[in-house]
């Protein structure tokens, strides 16, 4: 391959729009199990120092304010996310709106 040339990306799905955004559901999915396996794990060193007792996670109920601030998270990276499939035009005027 001569310098700049860029190797052709094979068509897994018959179109190359739906190959690229089955690639983003993947590479989601693998930073998702990151994150994931990443909590798991901390939460098992905190449970094994004794900074929080096993399950208390899983019992916590969120004050009004911490409804509030995971509620606001939430949307904008679902705007983020399925936001990545606007045009450039679209998802510059989105972000300018949060």
């Amino acid at each position: 391959m001569a310098g700049g040339d860029v190797p052709v990306r094979p068509n897994y799905l018959g179109d190359a729009r739906l190959d690229d955004v089955a690639r983003m559901v993947f590479e989601l999915t693998s930073e998702l199990w990151v994150l994931k396996d990443r909590t798991i794990m901390l939460e098992a060193l905190l449970v094994e120092h004794g900074v929080v007792a096993a399950g208390a996670v899983d019992a916590l109920q969120p004050t009004p304010e911490l409804s509030q601030t995971l509620l606001a998270e939430r949307k904008a990276l679902v705007a983020r996310v399925y936001g990545a499939v606007l045009d450039s035009d679209s998802r510059a005027a989105a972000a300018l709106a949060r």
